[in-house]
């Protein structure tokens, strides 16, 4: 991924898609998290055949799955 996904981008999805408004701390969070997951799918996506099994994707998730860091 080349753009960043911030904190901003996550509350502007918020207002636009749920018009709900997310804190800003805890949008830095969820931003951390998206980005994470958002790596892991196009990781996953580049290994992956148009025609392959979709439950191989899941698989390659799972494989290449890294575990959330410790919030406080």
């Amino acid at each position: 991924m080349t753009a960043k996904i911030t904190a901003e981008l996550i509350r502007e999805h918020g207002r636009a898609l749920g018009q709900i408004d997310i804190d800003v701390q805890r949008a830095g969070e969820l931003a951390d998290e998206v980005e994470r997951l958002n790596d892991a799918v196009m990781n996953a996506a580049r290994r992956l055949d148009f025609n392959d099994d979709p439950g191989r994707f899941a698989a390659l998730l799972a494989s290449g799955a890294q575990p959330a860091k410790d919030r406080k």
